[in-house]
């Protein structure tokens, strides 16, 4: 995300708009990839001499330097095919050497650290402060973005950059509401959520970051979510930051131009993966129903890991929980919640390595322990006779 020192944003009253780049910056994007292609390859301290010179191809200098430490951090610094330390550290005694044998010659000096280094004699000079960063070759992405690209992925790191100077917000959401709350329990972010309309809901997201306001740890924990909201239907995020010495409210929402995200993965993770599969090929009478609609439980919306229900009776459905490792207090939260479901059947796969006392786990859950996979025969167990249920 942008630093604080390069996000720009337009200030209406209380209100901040970030300065969004669009298909009127795609001439000067794409004179600046073509700067970038005429500087692959050479050291970092002459590329950045030659950026700071004026654009040779006019542009709002506010959003160059925006576009300009994007594609810094798309650029790679490339391997030098010779190490400049290993360099200077033969380089400089066999020179010695040859001075106090009185037959120092610069060319032969040189030919005899390649001959070590069995490189050629045209690589030494040129490398010996390679490893230092200043001189070490920039390395440009594979493909190159387009300006198109270029545009969309600085306003990407501009809206991250805007909550980075956050310190809460209100996010209203269609769609992908299990996966941005597992991202705000990852880091440790609190949150409340509750149902606004059939399909909406409604985060108000702060946490004990909140108390020292403003501060970045908080800020890039609040960024990291900005790109699961954008695999939502819709989104609104409403952010009280500090920008430009000044407390500001920003709005960003579905319609900004922010890049699709790539495709989510099919499960959160390998443990999941493994369970679906496991269970679909170990039954033909349920039916494995993943991120199922969650349940009102104490006061707050829970999110279950998968529904599992019956072909032939529909009305056979339980409700199954996977928690494996997780902080304490995330754990804690966690069983909480559960707890309170006391009308939903559930069944909760827990992980052996958690070593959670009878009485910490909810009591009307039918449990499965694991340790590493989850058996699907001992779910279809707990689920067909009442086994494994906490006494």
């Amino acid at each position: 995300m942008l630093p604080a020192s390069r996000v720009r944003v337009r200030t209406l009253g209380e209100w901040a708009e970030p300065l969004w780049l669009g298909a009127e910056d795609h001439a000067w994007l794409s004179a600046l990839i073509g700067d970038f292609v005429r500087l692959e390859g050479r050291g970092e301290r002459e590329a950045e001499a030659f950026l700071e010179e004026p654009s040779r191809v006019a542009a709002p200098e506010a959003r160059r330097q925006m576009a300009l430490w994007t594609w810094r951090t798309l650029c790679g610094r490339e391997r030098p095919p010779v190490d400049g330390r290993r360099l200077r550290a033969l380089l400089f005694p066999e020179a010695e050497r040859a001075r106090r044998q009185g037959g120092f010659d610069r060319e032969s000096v040189i030919a005899a650290v390649a001959r070590r280094l069995r490189v050629g004699p045209g690589l030494v000079e040129p490398h010996l402060f390679s490893d230092l960063a200043s001189r070490r070759p920039l390395g440009l992405p594979d493909p190159l973005p387009t300006p198109h690209d270029l545009a969309l992925r600085t306003n990407l790191e501009l809206a991250q950059g805007v909550l980075g100077r956050a310190s809460e917000a209100m996010i209203r959401l269609h769609g992908a509401a299990r996966a941005v709350m597992r991202q705000v329990h990852l880091r440790r972010l609190l949150a409340s959520v509750h149902r606004a309309g059939e399909r909406g809901f409604e985060l108000r997201v702060s946490g004990p970051l909140a108390l020292f306001h403003h501060t970045s740890l908080y800020g890039r924990s609040l960024a990291s979510v900005l790109p699961l909201l954008l695999r939502s239907e819709r989104f609104e995020l409403e952010a009280r930051c500090r920008l430009g010495g000044e407390e500001v409210r920003v709005r960003i929402r579905s319609g900004d131009p922010l890049p699709m995200p790539e495709a989510p993965p099919g499960y959160d993770s390998g443990l999941e993966e493994s369970f679906a599969r496991d269970f679909l090929a170990a039954t033909l009478d349920w039916d494995l129903l993943r991120e199922p609609e969650p349940v009102e439980a104490g006061g707050a919306l829970t999110f279950p890991d998968f529904a599992l229900i019956h072909r032939r009776d529909p009305a056979r459905r339980f409700l199954l929980e996977i928690v494996g490792f997780w902080t304490p207090d995330y754990l804690r939260a966690k069983l909480d919640r559960l707890g309170a479901m006391k009308r939903e059947p559930f069944v909760l796969c827990i992980d052996r390595r958690l070593d959670c006392a009878a009485g910490d786990l909810p009591r009307h859950a039918r449990l499965v322990p694991f340790s590493r996979r989850i058996d699907p025969l001992k779910v279809l167990e707990a689920i067909e006779t009442g086994g494994g249920k906490n006494p």
